[in-house]
């Protein structure tokens, strides 16, 4: 993905000769922030007729 990234970089005119280590850096940030995800996990029960709660055994 970040080789894909850097490819197209060149190709489009945006990288002009070579990367210094900072610069390198700062791209890896951007595409690390970009690419970050955060993870919810929703739980929703519905009760149904059948679904009996009691203790009732």
């Amino acid at each position: 993905m970040v080789e894909n990234l850097l490819i197209q970089n060149v190709r489009m005119g945006a990288i002009r000769g070579r990367l210094s280590e900072d610069d390198l850096k700062g791209l890896l940030e951007r595409v690390s922030e970009q690419t970050s995800r955060k993870t919810t996990v929703n739980y929703d029960r519905r009760r149904t007729a059948l679904d009996d709660d009691s203790d009732e055994d």
